[in-house]
């Protein structure tokens, strides 16, 4: 029989290299997402009558949702962002009756048995959840998901089609072959929990890092972080190991020339050593947050994105609870460590190294 069809049994590899680019993977799961757990793939003409009475409304206030709309339909919608002024539904719950609640000036609509996702709409609810797509990078993958070719012949396989200018739906046969490996929604909530602590972590690296730098720029090198990684690991003095290593660091690291007894240098030396061991636990926690994401991502994946939504949909070897207890364990480790960071700021950071130059150059002096 000619293949015309995306199928699972031809085109697995074509899929599975579709969903490891983040961007069409994000369009694709997410019309879904939009198909399957908010609108049960129009299984239901009720909840699509309720769903529609609510757009025909020229103001919508939360007693109107709550009368047509059921909580976890309503839940699903704040989720995906399209009540454009509710963030939570507990948020929602705790609003009077007559809160006007805003759809947007565009939204989601069902034309002909078809699911009609705005392009502006369908950004907006990735965007919401993973900050990292650009405007650019979502026309791209749009543009690229409409027209796939098949990698056994030279048919064109539509992950996706456009109907109008700017309006878009999942194909059949991608929402079929998504549908048979477990619950994606679970799934996009596992990554979004994982991206969504690294988010936090690289803030606190970021601001290590400016402190850091304050000391001597070459401290937040790779090179020179690789070598103070290892002198904490080999429990060595890190600033003489640095410079056995040949790292050349500024002059205020001459330590010959001080008198190691004056408060000064005691002070300055204590909060350098200080942030270069938080560094050290920083990079501890990247490490194990690579070993998370590498079950969905990266080169060096443990499974395909296909392979990963069945295996987090079972629960299979204990995934979830073995990712959610690394994190709870983690999150634990950087609450220490930004507890830590707190007692420094920027501005007495700069007022500390100042006044450590200048009795660098006059220790020198003398």
């Amino acid at each position: 029989m000619e293949h015309k069809n995306l199928s699972i049994e031809v085109d697995k590899n074509l899929i599975e290299k579709i969903l490891d680019d983040l961007d069409m993977r994000y369009v694709a799961l997410f019309l879904y997402v939009i198909r399957n757990d908010l609108f049960k793939d129009l299984s239901d003409p009720t909840l699509i009558d309720n769903y529609e009475k609510i757009l025909i409304l020229d103001e919508i206030f939360k007693n109107n949702i709550t009368s047509f709309w059921d909580e976890n339909f309503t839940e699903v919608a704040i989720d995906l962002g399209l009540l454009k002024n509710i963030r939570s539904i507990r948020e929602f719950q705790q609003k009077e009756p007559d809160f006007l609640v805003k759809l947007g000036e565009e939204t989601i609509t069902i034309e002909e048995n078809t699911i009609s996702v705005p392009d502006d709409s369908l950004f907006l609810i990735i965007n919401k959840k993973f900050k990292t797509l650009s405007r650019r990078n979502f026309n791209l993958a749009l543009t690229k998901l409409k027209g796939v070719r098949c990698e056994k012949t030279n048919n064109i396989h539509p992950f996706i089609y456009e109907i109008g200018e700017h309006d878009y739906t999942i194909s059949d046969d991608l929402y079929y072959i998504l549908d048979q490996f477990g619950n994606v929604y679970q799934t996009i909530k596992i990554e979004l929990t994982i991206e969504g602590f690294y988010e936090r972590f690289s803030e606190i690296q970021k601001k290590i890092e400016s402190f850091l730098e304050i000391f001597d720029p070459k401290l937040i090198n790779k090179p020179v972080k690789k070598k103070v990684e290892k002198a904490i690991d080999e429990n060595k003095e890190i600033i003489k190991y640095l410079k056995d290593e040949g790292i050349e660091l500024s002059g205020k690291f001459s330590f010959d020339k001080i008198d190691p007894n004056e408060e000064i240098f005691q002070t300055w030396k204590n909060k350098l050593l200080i942030l270069l061991n938080l560094n050290y636990k920083m990079k501890l926690i990247d490490n194990q947050l690579l070993e998370l994401k590498k079950a969905y991502s990266g080169k060096n994946k443990a499974h395909s994105y296909l392979d990963f939504i069945e295996k987090i949909s079972f629960n299979e070897g204990g995934i979830i609870d073995r990712i959610q207890s690394t994190l709870i364990d983690l999150r634990n480790k950087l609450v220490e460590i930004n507890e830590e960071l707190s007692k420094f700021s920027k501005k007495d950071l700069q007022l500390l190294n100042l006044d450590y130059e200048k009795f660098v150059i006059m220790s020198s002096d003398n």
